[in-house]
Formats: C-alpha cells, sequence, structure tokens
C-alpha cells in the first residue's frame, strides 16, 4: 500500500536542490555528520512525505538540514509517546529523554538523527532549556486518556506543542518575539483541533478522547455512546460545537499570522490553509467522524487555496 503523499514526494524530489549541495550551503561538516543528517532528514520524510517533498522543493537550502534535524527530533518523540494507553510503557520514552539530555550536556548519541540534532542545537545555540520543555510535554501525553476541561486541553498544547515550535523556529534562524509566538501557538491550536477531528475513531480505539470531558456533560453525551459510533442528535450536536471550536481556532490563527514575520507566515501558512480545508471536509461528516477512515475529507476552497498560494510565494521572495 503507497504511503499517503508519496507519489507527490516522488513528484517534487527531482526538482529540488541536490541534498549534498543542500548540506554544503548549510555549513555541514563532510564525513559521519552528513550521513547523520540524511538520516534525520530520511525519517522526517518517512513521517510526513507529502510536507517533506514540499520543503525540500521551497523552503532555503540553509534552513532545510537543520529544520529536518529539529523535525526528525520531533517526530521520533511523538512517535514514543503516542502510542495507545493499554500499551504505554512511560519508561521507554524517559529512558530515551535522559539519553537527549545527556547528548546536551555531551554532544554525543547513539542515534544518528540525534547526532544531527544535538550539532544543530550547538551551531544554531538553541535555548537547551526548550529542548527540555519540549521532552517533558511530551513526558505529560504518555498515558493520557482525555481532557477533563477545555482549559486542559489549552494547557496541553501549551506542554506538548509549543515548546517543540520554539526548537523549530530557532532551527530556522526566526528570533523569537511575542507576535511570532502567539502566532505560531495559534496555528498550532487549529491544526491539532483539525488533527483531533480527523484522528477521533482512531484516538477513541487508542483509549484518548480529545472532546473535553465538560462539553460531553454539556451535551449529555457518553464516552461510550462515542465509542460505540452511536449517531444521535446529542452526539451530532456535540461533534458540531468541536468543529465550531476549531473553526474559531482557525479564525484566530489567520488573524495572528497577519501579524507575524514573513518567515513565520512562510512556515506556516501552507499548513493552516491546508488543514482548513480538511476542516471543511469534517465539518460536514457529522457522526461518521467516529467511524474508522483511512482517507481524510477534504473539501476545497479554490479561493482560499489561491490567494494562499499566492501569499506564501510572495513571503517566499523576502527569505534567504
Amino acid at each position: 500500500m503507497t504511503a499517503p503523499g508519496l507519489p507527490l514526494l516522488r513528484r517534487l524530489l527531482p526538482q529540488a536542490t541536490p541534498w549534498q549541495y543542500t548540506l554544503n550551503l548549510a555549513e555541514i561538516p563532510r564525513g559521519r555528520l552528513r550521513d547523520d543528517y540524511t538520516a534525520a532528514s530520511a525519517l522526517a520524510a518517512r513521517r510526513y512525505p507529502a510536507l517533506y517533498g514540499a520543503a525540500r522543493l521551497l523552503i532555503p537550502a540553509t534552513w532545510q538540514p537543520h529544520l529536518f534535524a529539529g523535525g526528525a527530533f520531533a517526530v521520533y518523540a511523538d512517535c514514543l509517546a503516542d502510542v495507545p494507553v493499554h500499551q504505554c510503557d512511560p519508561a521507554v520514552f524517559h529512558a530515551w529523554a535522559e539519553q537527549v539530555r545527556q547528548g546536551l550536556d555531551t554532544g554525543r548519541a547513539e542515534q544518528s538523527f540525534l547526532r544531527a540534532f544535538l550539532h544543530t542545537v550547538q551551531v544554531l545555540s538553541i535555548d537547551h532549556a526548550d529542548v527540555h520543555a519540549a521532552l517533558a510535554g511530551q513526558a505529560v501525553r504518555t498515558g493520557l486518556t482525555g481532557y477533563a476541561t477545555e482549559q486542559d486541553h489549552h494547557d496541553h498544547i501549551e506542554l506538548t506543542v509549543v515548546p517543540s515550535a520554539r526548537v523549530m523556529l530557532a532551527a530556522c534562524r526566526i528570533p523569537p518575539c511575542r507576535r511570532n509566538e502567539t502566532a505560531m501557538r495559534l496555528c498550532l491550536d487549529a491544526g491539532q483541533r483539525w488533527d483531533d477531528l480527523a484522528d477521533l475513531s482512531a484516538d477513541l480505539q487508542r483509549g484518548f478522547l480529545t472532546i473535553p470531558e465538560t462539553d460531553l456533560l454539556h451535551f449529555h453525551v457518553t464516552r461510550s455512546d462515542l465509542e460505540a459510533g452511536r449517531d444521535t442528535p446529542a452526539v451530532r450536536a456535540l461533534l458540531a460545537h468541536a468543529c465550531g471550536k476549531a473553526r474559531a481556532a482557525f479564525n484566530a490563527a489567520r488573524a495572528a499570522l497577519d501579524d507575524a514575520d514573513p518567515a513565520v507566515q512562510f512556515l506556516t501558512r501552507p499548513v493552516l490553509m491546508l488543514t482548513a480545508q480538511g476542516l471543511r471536509g469534517l465539518e460536514h461528516q457529522g457522526a461518521a467522524l467516529l467511524r474508522p477512515s483511512r482517507l481524510w475529507s477534504f473539501r476545497l476552497s479554490p479561493t482560499e487555496l489561491i490567494g494562499g498560494t499566492l501569499r506564501t510565494l510572495h513571503h517566499r521572495l523576502h527569505l534567504t
């Protein structure tokens, strides 16, 4: 079975800057370290082939090795934390996290992609506190079964996603400032809400419910109603409410993104634009969101796609 995004990856890569030349432009030393960055890029490509292909084609070559190293770090941490509740062994994640912490002090690691990441942290002077915060946030996810309130969901984003985003921005040499961090936080919140809805059925099967318990109580819906995929007026109202919160999050993210630096807009606007098209599809599914599906549902808006693409290309012209 072909992985989603793999055909696009195969079409885009031949048009991208040759990888070895990309490593030259990013001033990655020759030798084993280049193999480490190649391993990091391969890990990122396997997880997100479509995004990887677009990144290789559009993102400045000097950013790419460091961006993929940061992405590989985030992907591996996510894979360790994103385990079904009944199979989760937090000790596995904590053991790896300790290797990362030791690597920050020594610059050494056994995993090739991790060596690349540690080199990126060193040469770009990425704050170790942000790496520690990213690890602590992922640790929170191990064994998590859901959120009690909407505030818990907000806090979860702050703990688990925002620190990794700070690392990724630093990997692209984007200076931190309040407007950039606000835009990133809101974009990540919007993207996470889309992901929660798209993966609602799969997450329920894993023992994780992303809709807060207070919302279930308000609509008189039980967790077992959702796990059983019941199509009732109350369930449909609950899911419509969740989609409405996601739509509001996307609107807030767009408004904040307009004030962010061009580099931040360039990195986040395409993903926000595409996931917004995905949300349009999810909003029409109703209780079908509770049924397993291997396909993402998109309802495309040509106006939004064309406008967003033109703005992204405009910001690309301001990057070096």
